[in-house]
């Protein structure tokens, strides 16, 4: 046998030579990783703003001026004031992340000397303790993954996916917003009944008029809660938009 037959064949039993028509065109990894990328940073952001929303109102300054403020309704069984607005800022020291966490409501006694929060409160405040705390560690992982991200794609071809990302993502919010404002606000009861089917079990959310819970955070505070972090999330989105085209914007640039 001819020795470039032997070559040829040995080439070809060997399966370490390819063909190059089965290759992958050249950049097309890359394009799919960079839009694979964008599409998760982009998933990412509309939690990412509802969670700032909600640690901006979760605080005991909006607890109080919503308490205070004119046209908030009163207590139905004629709990004081001062007493109402004390138990409801124990009540938010009580899920916070590093409080006592829900001892505090077992303490707590109404004017009468009676408890203040019966059983099935007390469950409910450690089911929203441990869905707030998780929500608010999730949030702080995720920006610092997205911070790692950005560091590590500053210095090359795949730079563009952090603004490009946190530009889609501020555009799918403010989409969401239009599609869920208008349903929140002709149909609250609706809407709160199902936020509350996404993450509490079964009928243990739903009180009495007369339980403590539904005393101190009526159904107004909660419309309230929810206008208020619509308009702060579509806020943030409109910020988080503008700054990452001018990102976009300024990259494209130094790369033209």
């Amino acid at each position: 046998m001819p020795p470039d037959s032997r070559r040829s064949i040995g080439a070809g039993s060997g399966g370490t030579s390819r063909d190059p028509a089965l290759a992958p065109p050249s950049g097309q990894r890359p394009r799919r990783s960079a839009l694979l990328l964008t599409i998760v940073v982009a998933i990412v952001v509309p939690p990412l703003l509802v969670t700032n929303a909600l640690r901006v109102l979760a605080t005991e300054t909006f607890v109080r001026a919503e308490l205070s403020r004119d046209g908030f309704p009163d207590d139905p069984y004629g709990l004081p004031v001062d007493a109402r607005e004390r138990l409801a800022l124990v009540g938010l020291r009580s899920i916070e992340p590093r409080s006592e966490g829900i001892v505090l409501l077992e303490r707590e006694r109404l004017p009468d000397g009676t408890r203040a929060f019966g059983e099935r409160e007390l469950a409910h405040m450690a089911d929203v303790r441990s869905v707030f705390v998780m929500v608010l560690v999730g949030q702080l992982v995720v920006l610092a993954i997205l911070v790692v991200l950005g560091l590590a794609l500053a210095r090359t071809g795949l730079r563009t996916v952090l603004p490009r990302g946190l530009l889609a993502g501020s555009l799918v919010t403010l989409g969401i917003a239009v599609l869920a404002v208008p349903f929140m606000l002709l149909g609250f009861d609706r809407f709160f009944t199902r936020f509350h089917e996404v993450f509490f079990e079964g009928d243990s959310w739903r009180f009495s008029t007369r339980d403590m819970l539904i005393r101190l955070y009526p159904e107004q505070l909660w419309q309230d809660v929810s206008i208020l972090a619509a308009a702060l999330t579509v806020g943030q989105a409109v910020v988080v938009g503008l700054l990452s085209w001018w990102w976009l914007r300024t990259l494209r640039r130094r790369e033209g």
